[in-house]
């Protein structure tokens, strides 16, 4: 009886293994085809990704543009006899979206509009400003006699 440890295969038996001229016959599933497809559906997948960053690229673009193209509030500082006065455009804005705020010498001014606008069609654009200044008090301003008003789109401060 011969044991497994024992067994040398001779070269004569081993040879038509070896041999590439042998006709082979798979007995298990051949998984290419398998990898084959789930290698083309990430590919796909991975091309429409680039797609939708290239998409979303272009829209931070036109985001940006919109942005640096619309006008921020304007400042002025008049300087008169009587008064320092400061004037913000401020027509984009309700009086209920705007905040003026004193905090010692400072004064911080900031104001935060959302619009959504809906079409017949089921869809909608939506719009959001927002603004943040602040500005130190001149020398010679009593912090106690600062007032606000707004009059016709714009914040006057005196």
């Amino acid at each position: 009886m011969m044991s497994a440890s024992g067994y040398q295969p001779s070269a004569v038996a081993v040879g038509p293994f070896l041999d590439l001229h042998w006709p082979v016959r798979s007995l298990w599933p051949e998984t290419r085809p398998l990898f084959y497809h789930i290698e083309q559906e990430m590919i796909r997948h991975m091309q429409e990704m680039r797609q939708s960053m290239e998409y979303m690229e272009k829209l931070h673009q036109k985001i940006f543009q919109e942005i640096d193209s619309s006008p921020s509030p304007s400042r002025r500082w008049p300087r008169t006899a009587a008064a320092v006065a400061l004037s913000l455009d401020t027509q984009d804005f309700t009086p209920q979206e705007l905040s003026v705020k004193q905090v010692g010498r400072k004064l911080r001014v900031s104001g935060k509009t959302e619009k959504k606008k809906e079409d017949n069609k089921g869809s909608y654009s939506y719009t959001c400003q927002e603004f943040r200044q602040e500005f130190d008090l001149p020398e010679g301003v009593n912090p106690e006699t600062v007032t606000c008003s707004l009059v016709d789109g714009r914040l006057q401060i005196q």
